[in-house]
Parts: structure tokens; sequence; C-alpha cells
């Protein structure tokens, strides 16, 4: 079976040469590696230049979805990998999941994304609040396949007519595999393909990340629905502190009483400019 692999980058300097000494470990042959670079202005590209890949690049920034549907339109493989530039695989990473894909009704798999620095307080909190994976057993229909670690039948995403560009950076994965389950497409979900993650955040970049993962919340775009989301948000921040206290993970408990006021500060902005903008 023919593999691409592709790697959507933006300003990635820190991590490509990593991401990309772990693709070429893989013990499953990769036929093609696309770096896809969505209008980076650091050492990027220049970076990636010193490994056998094809480098695309878009002129200016348009998100992870285009950059995705950019990977899949340019692939000359039946099969299209995504590893995010921020993540290292196992070297038998791509191997552990090319033969689920043998179902004829399976259209992707995905694999198991482990946090490799938690020491942190912010990193240990995305590690216990925002973990990328489905735990230890796999699963033939999870909710989604994280869009950080997988593989796709191309033609599969062709006939449901590629990734939603209105998504920009967040929830494109889940919306791609809603939309494959309502063709009748099965998702895979195999835990030994392993690949860690290399971000390293502080309390302001992880309540921005998990305000980002969680955007379609603000729908409609109201006063009533932002009260409803306050209210989840501080039985949610509830549980997790109660939880914290539990397992003695005290380093994170700030982070849990903040992110309710944090997140109603963002969802009132965002109303507000919307408004604005629509006026």
């Amino acid at each position: 079976m023919k593999v691409t692999l592709y790697i959507p980058c933006y300003n990635a300097q820190n991590f490509i040469e990593e991401c990309l000494e772990g693709v070429l470990k893989q013990t499953y042959k990769v036929d093609e590696i696309l770096i896809i670079d969505d209008g980076s202005r650091d050492e990027t590209v220049a970076i990636a230049s010193r490994y056998p890949v094809k480098i695309i690049r878009h002129e200016k920034n348009k998100g992870l979805a285009a950059a995705r549907n950019t990977a899949f339109k340019n692939a000359c493989g039946d099969f299209v990998a995504s590893l995010d530039v921020d993540c290292i695989p196992d070297p038998d990473w791509l191997e552990k999941m090319m033969p689920e894909c043998n179902g004829e009704k399976v259209a992707g798999v995905g694999g198991k994304l482990l946090e490799k620095f938690s020491e942190r307080s912010a990193d240990k909190w995305r590690s216990i609040n925002m973990p990328q994976h489905w735990g230890e057993k796999e699963l033939d229909e999870p909710e989604f396949l994280f869009g950080s670690n997988n593989v796709f039948k191309k033609s599969a995403i062709a006939e449901v007519g590629y990734y939603n560009e209105k998504c920009g950076n967040n929830g494109e994965d889940y919306e791609m595999s809603q939309r494959l389950k309502e063709k009748g497409y099965l998702i895979v979900y195999q835990p030994k393909a392993v690949a860690y993650h290399l971000r390293k955040d502080n309390m302001l970049s992880v309540y921005r990340t998990h305000w980002n993962w969680y955007r379609e919340w603000h729908r409609p775009y109201n006063l009533s629905n932002i009260i409803f989301r306050t209210k989840h948000n501080m039985r949610e921040s509830k549980r997790r502190l109660l939880e914290d206290l539990k397992m003695r993970y005290y380093k994170v408990i700030q982070i849990d009483l903040l992110l309710t006021p944090y997140e109603l500060f963002r969802d009132i902005g965002y109303w507000v400019r919307r408004r604005r903008n629509s006026n």
C-alpha cells in the first residue's frame, strides 16, 4: 500500500528536525514525505530542505484545515498519514496502524499521542484534561480521530469533500470524523501506534488552547449561550478540582480555579466582536 506522510507546519523551526528524524526511522515504508508550510516566517523551510521531502508552501497562513487539504490534493499515495510537527512517532507508529486500514469500510486509523513533558503545572494540567488519545484499548468507533497522528484513505477524504476550511486550526479533525461516519465509513483507534507530544505550555497558553478546542460551544453567538457555557464550565471546574485534590495533583489546582473566569472573558469578547462585525 503506497503511503504519503505529511507534516503541516507553521513557524515550527523548534520541532521540525526532531519530527522528521522520527518519520525517517519508520519501519513501514513511507513513499513520500510532504511538508505543508502554512506561511512560516522562521527557519522551518530551511531546516526541512535538508531532508528528503517535498515542500509545498502557502504564501500566507491559511490554517490547519487548509494545510491538510493541500496535502491530500497533492499526495501520490492511496493512504495519507498525518503527523503534527510537534510530535515524534515511535519507529513502528505507522506499522501498527496500516494493518487496520485493510477493512473495506475503514476510512482512517488514529494512534495514541502521549505528552513527553508534564513536569510543569500547565503541562501536567494539559496531560490530564486535554489528552489526545482514547485510552489503552483498541476502539472500532471512537468519537473522532485526533488530527495529530493518523492515516486516512485518500479516496474517502475526497469523497466527503475534504476538510472544512472554516474550522481553521481547531475542530477540523472532529468535523471530518463525523462526515465520514455519516457516509457509512468506520474509523479505528489503535493505541499501540504511539507518538509523543513535544509541546510545553504556561497557564495562559494552555487556557488559549482549551478555549480554541471548544470554540464550537460558542454557537449560537448570543448571551444566553454564554450563560449556559459558564454554568457548564463552573461544574467542570468543580469536578476537576475535586478529582485533582483526590489524586493530590496540587500544582494544577490554580489552573482549575481560574479557567472559568478566563473562558467567560474570552466568550464575552468573542460575542462583542461578532456583534460589531455584523453591524
